[in-house]
């Protein structure tokens, strides 16, 4: 959704968290009600909230109900492909851009997988996408000819 600044809504949901475990400790500890310890509560909250939210507007557009939506998009092949952890990276990467969210994807395949489902001639891979308001995520794809 454009309409809704996606780091903004982590961080006030990081906030509000932080302000919750700030009232922890000052109802708790009415008698140690120093700012150092309101302060880190405060910050711990702050970090947690923030690492719980992080994905929760994949997930959100993963459960909400939406449509199925097929699209034909270009594709690039990128060897090697994206980084899946610390020490690896995919054989092979397909990139193709998303038309309902305007952002580019790119999915680890090899290049062995890549050359048996593509044959000569097919330039553009047809998507199949699950999308609602919030977001939307691949469901499958194949290259077909144009």
């Amino acid at each position: 959704m454009a309409s809704i600044p996606e780091w903004t809504t982590y961080i006030v949901v990081g906030c509000l968290v932080g302000l919750v475990f700030a009232g922890r400790a000052i109802y708790y500890r009415p008698d140690g009600r120093d700012l150092k310890r309101v302060a880190d509560s405060f910050m711990g909250g702050v970090c947690l909230g923030l690492v719980l939210s992080l994905n929760s507007y994949k997930v959100f557009t993963y459960l909400l109900p939406g449509e199925i939506v097929h699209y034909e998009s270009a594709y690039e092949l990128h060897i090697p492909g994206p980084s899946f952890g610390r020490s690896g990276r995919c054989e092979a990467g397909l990139r193709f851009k998303d038309l309902n969210t305007e952002r580019w994807i790119e999915l680890c395949t090899t290049e062995l997988e890549f050359n048996e489902r593509r044959k000569k001639g097919m330039d553009v891979v047809l998507v199949t996408a699950h999308s609602n308001k919030i977001g939307s995520y691949i469901v499958g794809y194949q290259f077909i000819y144009k």
